[in-house]
């Protein structure tokens, strides 16, 4: 079976403002743009999705905590806590992750670990087990410090974990969360910073920052259903809160357009035929029962393999599962379908059978 044609790759990516950069293909993990990508740099408050994970990691969601009050003199983003005020933690991973709240981050700590000090200390144990080997952290929420940093590609690595929470998932799709207000009194409505998730419909996550350290940072995933497909980019220094919107998108659509969807094979379109035993000169073909269609990489030659018998055993009915065909790049499957019969024959009669005697005599005096 020839090898499906090989479309045209995209145009080269664009080049977003920020100092570093990465663009990784989900469910592969292939880098496809990066800039500065192992540089460490101060990351703001993308530091909260690590927070996120220690603090779900922790335990019992619903359980009940008392606001500390060092949680509340943190400052700048908040989620509008006040001191002693008892919330769930799951109320406090929506208003950190959502509101960005520092304050969040504190009283998650505190209800956690007993103090910033140990929680900070589980954070850098969760980032070396994962081997983040560029970031360290030294606080919950990510304001300005000496030595707090991580890298375009540690990030990146970060965003996948907190995406294979279904909680965070469907919280860092969204712009707005709706906390109860102290003492189960009014409400309190926070909303996110992330302007991509206005500008861009597939883009569903995943967390924003800023500092004066740091610039506008992003961790950005998006999902393209028609491609079944996801992507992630990070940006770090970017300039402001626009740009990183607009630089996330292009990075994003760019990456989405490096691959495609095609119809590989067609239903019923034969891509192997075997012999049948015990029916000289009989052959069925083997054909997938629907459209075979694979999301390529553009720019790479497609290849089919198939892995059947060496023979079909007669009788065989029209339909009957035999072997399988894959979509190859390179050495990766992008697409596969089972392979059918596409058209029965009988079992053998008596003169098949003693076509199949001679045939084999023959071979044996020859």
């Amino acid at each position: 079976m020839a090898p499906a044609a090989t479309a045209l790759a995209a145009d080269r990516p664009p080049s977003p403002a920020g100092s570093a950069w990465l663009l990784v293909d989900g469910p592969t993990g292939e880098v496809l743009a990066e800039r500065a990508a192992d540089t460490a740099r101060p990351m703001a408050s993308l530091t909260k999705m690590m927070t996120a994970l220690v603090a779900i990691e922790s335990g019992d969601l619903d359980r009940v905590v008392t606001v500390a009050p060092g949680a509340v003199a943190v400052g700048e983003s908040s989620a509008g806590l006040r001191a002693g005020e008892r919330i769930t933690m799951r109320d406090l991973v929506r208003g950190l992750m959502v509101g960005s709240g520092n304050d969040a981050a504190i009283a998650i700590a505190y209800a956690v670990s007993g103090s910033e000090a140990e929680f900070v200390q589980r954070m850098n144990e969760r980032a070396a087990a994962m081997g983040l080997s560029r970031t360290r952290f030294a606080n919950p929420h990510g304001l300005d410090e000496p030595g707090h940093e991580s890298s375009p590609r540690d990030l990146a690595a970060l965003g996948r974990e907190v995406m294979k929470v279904p909680l965070l998932r469907s919280l860092v799709g969204g712009r707005v969360v709706t906390l109860p207000g102290p003492g189960g009194e009014g409400s309190r409505r926070l909303q996110s910073q992330n302007d991509l998730l206005a500008i861009m419909p597939a883009a569903d996550g995943i967390k924003t920052g800023h500092t004066d350290d740091a610039g506008y940072t992003l961790v950005a995933h998006a999902t393209s259903p028609a491609l079944d497909r996801d992507m992630y980019a990070v940006l770090m220094g970017e300039p402001d809160r626009q740009t990183r919107a607009r630089d996330a998108k292009a990075l994003l659509e760019w990456g989405f357009g490096q691959f495609s969807r095609p119809v590989v094979v067609r239903r019923g379109q034969p891509v192997a035929s075997l012999e049948v035993q015990g029916v000289p000169g009989a052959t069925v073909g083997l054909a997938p029962r629907v459209p075979l269609a694979a999301t390529v990489r553009l720019g790479e030659p497609i290849r089919l393999r198939v892995t059947a018998p060496a023979m079909a055993m007669a009788p065989v009915t029209q339909g009957q599962p035999i072997g399988r065909v894959e979509v190859m790049q390179g050495d990766r499957v992008v697409g596969g379908a089972p392979l059918a019969a596409d058209r029965a024959v009988a079992a053998p009669g008596f003169t098949d059978s003693v076509r199949t005697a001679f045939a084999g005599i023959g071979s044996v005096f020859t």
